[in-house]
């Protein structure tokens, strides 16, 4: 069967915080950023040599610091120093105050700030405490995540999925996971893995960066996280160095280096590098495509699957110092062989929730072919789906895959551009499309 049109559907628009989630305040002071004041003179030098001149808005704005109380201490400190100096003319302006003075480093301000980035050559904005970062994870770990049925719903309602599992996905969140999904290649474990992180009721708040042992580690990538509207009567309160962000997603393939899930110094770049289960804290972490290349994939699983069940991961700095970050990402496998080929009787213990991913129906298939018709502008005819379904499957003994429609579709919009006729599903264009795809 299909999704029932009775389950209701929830709007994501604006992810909802659950009600015990307190969101970071903006701080007002050097004190309440959590910062040492020589970390925040030592950033705020490099964005003023970097870049030549600024005034003392545009620099609070590239720290995300207030400049009253925060910035403007940084800065007062740098001039006493003789390491910082008002731009020729601007020192006139005091009437505008810091805001509209122009900034720049002097000679011996440059030099110090020369030295400096061989410690560290991080520029952006401003970092959080260690301290701050683990408490806003533990926070996401305690405060539940919820997957109400009619979000599980709404999250895959671009897919065409029996309700059947779509109600073992939304038990098996509800479970905490790990969740394996299985079944053949080509009928969308991925994108239903995906799906996973929108069925969440709920946002994350991720900083920019965050301070540790006096090393900087980038965690907000803007290829996983995706900011999203905050209530506005929050918004003005929230700290400017987190960014409210939609439930991630990080995907990997079981190929990935053990070290991806490290702490590991940027020797280059002189910052720490954000291990992937950081990245998806809050959110779902995939691993994908298992046992498709070869060998052992048992560590690379018991990586995620201990640091789940127990909470904690554990995480060793430059220095040897052993840190413990709460575990927050929902772990999630898929692959196209069957488990009991890949995972010892151990490793399928430790992954209760199991879920097949199996071929669509011909009621289904239908119907993914009826959409992809609509997204390709393709006409759709009842007479062409059976002439496709007769030529390309029945006769061949051939499996339906919830791929091809879409893959179809778009091989024969192009063969109708190219004969010169309406996109429509017949069995001239029919035939073109198939032989591409399928030969």
């Amino acid at each position: 069967m299909l999704q029932p049109a009775a389950v209701g559907m929830a709007d994501p628009s604006r992810p909802r915080m659950p009600l015990n989630f307190i969101l970071p305040a903006r701080p007002s002071t050097v004190a309440e950023s959590g910062l040492e004041l020589v970390l925040l003179e030592e950033l705020t030098l490099r964005h003023i040599v970097a870049s030549g001149t600024i005034s003392g808005a545009d620099l609070a704005k590239r720290l995300h610091l207030s400049l009253a109380g925060i910035v403007e201490e940084a800065v007062h400190s740098l001039r006493r120093d003789g390491l910082v100096d008002y731009q020729s003319g601007s020192a006139n302006n005091a009437v505008l105050g810091l805001a509209a003075m122009r900034l720049r480093a002097t000679e011996r301000g440059t030099q110090v700030d020369r030295l400096a980035r061989e410690r560290s050559a991080y520029i952006g904005p401003a970092p959080v405490s260690l301290g701050a970062y683990e408490r806003m994870l533990r926070q996401q770990a305690t405060s539940g995540r919820a997957a109400p049925r009619a979000d599980v719903y709404h999250a895959v309602g671009h897919l065409v999925l029996g309700n059947d599992t779509i109600d073992r996905l939304g038990a098996g969140l509800e479970s905490g996971g790990p969740i394996l999904l299985h079944g053949p290649a080509g009928n969308g474990k991925t994108t239903i893995a995906a799906s996973i992180a929108r069925m969440f009721a709920g946002a994350v708040v991720v900083p920019h960066a965050v301070v540790i042992d006096g090393h900087i580690m980038r965690v907000l990538d803007p290829s996983i996280h995706r900011p999203t509207s905050l209530d506005p009567s929050a918004a003005g309160k929230l700290d400017d160095r987190w960014v409210y962000c939609q439930v991630p997603f990080v995907r990997a393939s079981i190929e990935l280096e053990m070290h991806q899930f490290d702490l590991r110094f940027n020797r280059e770049r002189l910052y720490y590098d954000c291990p992937l289960q950081l990245k998806a804290a809050g959110g779902v972490l995939l691993l994908d495509d298992l046992g498709t290349r070869g060998g052992s994939i048992e560590d690379v699983l018991m990586r995620c699957i201990e640091p789940l069940a127990k909470g904690i991961d554990y995480l060793t700095t430059v220095d040897g110092q052993q840190i413990a970050f709460p575990f927050t990402a929902l772990v999630t496998f898929a692959t196209s062989m069957e488990p009991a080929e890949i995972l010892t009787e151990r490793l399928l213990r430790q992954i209760p929730c199991k879920i097949a991913i199996v071929d669509p129906t011909r009621e289904q298939f239908s119907e993914l072919v009826r959409r992809a018709c609509q997204l390709a502008g393709v006409e759709y005819m009842h007479a062409g789906f059976e002439y496709l379904i007769e030529r390309c499957y029945a006769r061949r003994g051939r499996a339906l895959r919830a791929c091809h429609p879409a893959q179809l579709m778009r091989l024969l919009v192009g063969a109708a551009r190219y004969f010169e006729m309406a996109p429509q599903l017949v069995p001239q264009l029919i035939d073109v499309a198939a032989d591409l795809y399928f030969s």
